[in-house]
């Protein structure tokens, strides 16, 4: 008797470790390139299910995804238009509602976190981003490599290191109507290619495209102030 209750026990912690949620993970609106060119994308969606890492295709006009993750901690999701463009970025944490907006203002933070997670799972699993988003109200301010440094040695709860928008200038871009893949972030048109264009932006990387010419442009901002810019040829769709 004592031997079938070990056994009942054993099993139940089985079942009790395997357990988790479907999670709803669904695009609030069009990509901004996407309502440009009257296209649907197709998606790379990138999950860390509190365990493991996994990539999955979405086709294009696909606007919600379910995935299973497991329960007792923070999972990760990065949903990447045409598996190369800015991320839009989703958590999920125990209490949470099973549906989750992608927004594209949390997608730099995911892919971070997922990054984070490819080598230490547990650290990311414990994080609570609930406690986060309340000392920080916006992600993106967050200085990353502090972020991790502070997750990675338990220094978190001494507060969150937060990052200030960058002024930059170019008089390089060249002439055209620059659709911005987040509608956080303002579209611009340059006139003639000597113009200047000024940008305000919080450190990460922003792409802004000229379908018209089918360029895409890319501005990369370091936490240290370094600004880098790159035209690249539209990815196809």
């Amino acid at each position: 008797m004592r031997y079938i209750a070990l056994l009942i026990i054993c099993i139940l912690s089985s079942c009790s470790f395997q357990y988790g949620y479907d999670v709803t993970l669904s695009v609030p609106e069009k990509h901004p390139f996407e309502k440009e060119e009257y296209r649907d994308f197709w998606y790379t969606l990138t999950v860390f299910d509190g365990e493991r890492i996994y990539e999955m295709h979405v086709p294009s006009g696909t606007r919600k995804v379910k995935v299973r993750v497991k329960s007792g901690g923070l999972s990760v999701f990065a949903l990447k238009p045409l598996g190369e463009l800015g991320s839009l970025g989703g958590f999920y944490e125990p209490g949470m509602h099973g549906e989750l907006h992608m927004l594209p203002e949390y997608g730099s933070f995911a892919d971070m976190l997922i990054s984070a997670a490819s080598y230490r799972p547990e650290a990311v699993r414990r994080l609570s981003m609930e406690a986060v988003m309340k000392n920080a109200d916006n992600l993106q301010r967050v200085d990353e490599s502090a972020f991790l440094e502070d997750v990675f040695n338990g220094t978190l709860g001494y507060g969150i290191k937060l990052t200030e928008k960058i002024a930059y200038s170019s008089d390089s871009i060249p002439s055209g109507v620059w659709v911005s893949e987040r509608y956080d972030v303002p579209s611009f048109e340059v006139n003639f290619s000597s113009d200047i264009v000024h940008f305000l932006l919080y450190p990460g990387i922003y792409r802004f495209a000229e379908i018209s010419k089918r360029i895409l442009l890319s501005l990369i901002i370091t936490e240290e102030g370094e600004v880098s810019m790159m035209l690249s040829e539209l990815p196809l769709w």
